[in-house]
């Protein structure tokens, strides 16, 4: 009954926000339709210097946020203050937020639909005007499930790190990531659920060298890896074990990096990764609930080429291209190879309007799918800024799962929409609808989803 109230008043207060964001929008609409029939005023496309279109010709001066992306930008006036803590600045943050799944446990039949409460409690600590910068991120999720109880968790997330500065041209990068989550029921690709949702912690620790003396840099970065997965009971049968623990790996790996910027904010780049990925356990075979003796140890390598590049705070892109390939130790589990791709582009394609693409393609592995699996996916966004307050945003993505030597492969599609309203520092109210369809060649792994968001976000 607490839960139900606090929906129903969650949704009047986003209705009255909603309401006086839209009634602060019509005097720039109105005095847009004006300058539309109004031949002699300019409009944006018509300022421009020689050929050459640029956003920032524009007869208003920009502020510097405005040559970041649309969802980056951070106005004075309605950025959090924090508060200042000797060398150190705190930015706490609390939100509450409600959630409603159409199809909670993603199956292709018998959908079951639930509303979910939300409270995350965060909190960012950074160093002021210190040539040793350090910056801590910590936050926690509480889940509350109205009616499916089972599916009531809290996820953990902390993130420190920093650099020395050892000389002008020489740093010390290093951080540190612990994270306890919970496998999202969507992303079960064996269709072998737990009872409850199925736990995993990460730890990620990275330290190295970056060396910039001139335009040619080089950087070495050594990374461990250590990721666990909680066992349970199956869903539809509870006296059956699952075992999920078979995937707990720790990987090891370098990356080496060198670099050389050209004049005007280009960087040209070669990067390459090694690792060792080691399994705590054999793979575990469910049908006969005994341990296989086959583990899935291998060596991992990835290189990239690509360019970074910012040009005049209109086009800002970070592009590589290259090859990567998992081989295992055990010859009975063929080895992958595959191009790799990792690109973000972004294109303030006017002052108030960012279009975004992320295509990525790389080799990962489920812990109930012994071959790896080559996964590609591609984001297209659009971002406007509406008001400085008052933010749109839309994205279609397509993911595809090519599973190695089985005949498997998974299409997902995924649309979002967005608005995000910030009538002060000090709080701000954000909703969201999601929806996500798969298509699969393995039987139950298709299904639709709908999720509607409301967050509300107090911070200082």
């Amino acid at each position: 009954m607490f839960v139900k109230h606090t929906y129903s008043g969650y949704l009047k207060l986003c209705l009255l926000l909603f309401v006086f964001a839209a009634a602060q929008a019509m005097p720039l609409c109105i005095k847009s339709a004006a300058a539309s029939e109004s031949i002699d005023q300019p409009t944006e496309e018509d300022a421009n210097f020689g050929e050459v279109y640029d956003v920032r010709s524009v007869a208003r001066e920009p502020d510097e946020e405005t040559f970041l992306p649309v969802k980056d930008r951070q106005f004075p006036d309605l950025a959090p203050k924090g508060v200042i803590i000797g060398k150190l600045n705190v930015l706490p943050q609390l939100s509450f937020q409600t959630l409603y799944n159409d199809n909670l446990y993603a199956t292709s039949e018998n959908e079951t639909s639930d509303i979910a409460e939300h409270v995350i409690p965060a909190i960012t600590v950074k160093t002021l005007q210190d040539r040793h910068f350090f910056g801590l991120q910590a936050n926690a999720e509480i889940i509350r499930q109205l009616e499916q109880t089972s599916e009531n968790r809290e996820n953990y997330y902390v993130n420190a790190g920093g650099y020395f500065e050892a000389r002008h041209d020489l740093l010390l990068p290093y951080n540190l990531t612990y994270t306890v989550d919970h496998q999202s029921r969507a992303d079960n690709l064996s269709q072998v659920f737990t009872r409850d949702p199925l736990e995993i912690s990460e730890l990620v620790a990275e330290a190295g060298v970056a060396y910039r003396p001139n335009r040619i840099g080089l950087s070495a970065t050594g990374r461990h890896i250590r990721k666990r997965y909680d066992d349970g009971v199956s869903l539809r049968d509870p006296s059956v074990r699952v075992v999920k623990s078979d995937a707990d790996f720790n990987t090891n790996e370098l990356e080496l990096e060198a670099s050389y910027e050209f004049p005007v904010n280009h960087t040209a780049f070669i990067r390459g990764t090694a690792g060792k990925t080691e399994f705590e356990d054999s793979i575990y075979d469910d049908g006969s609930n005994t341990y296989t003796g086959t583990f899935r140890d291998s060596v991992n390598g990835r290189i990239l080429a690509g360019i970074v590049t910012n040009y005049k705070g209109i086009l800002l892109s970070d592009i590589g291209v290259g090859y990567a390939a998992t081989n295992y130790d055990d010859e009975s589990i063929d080895d992958v190879g595959s191009f790799a791709v990792d690109a973000d582009i972004e294109w303030n394609i006017t002052k108030l309007t960012t279009l975004g693409l992320n295509v990525t393609r790389s080799i990962v592995q489920d812990n109930e799918i012994v071959q790896g699996i080559v996964q590609t996916a591609g984001t297209f966004t659009v971002d406007h800024e509406l008001q400085r307050n008052l933010l749109l945003n839309g994205y279609i993505t397509y993911l595809n799962r090519d599973f190695e030597n089985i005949t498997r492969e998974d299409d997902l599609y995924r649309l979002g929409l967005g608005v995000l309203y910030r009538p002060s520092p000090y709080f701000n109210i954000k909703g969201e609808y999601i929806h996500t369809n798969q298509d699969s060649t393995f039987d139950g792994s298709e299904f639709d989803q709908n999720i509607f968001m409301v967050r509300l976000t107090g911070q200082y």
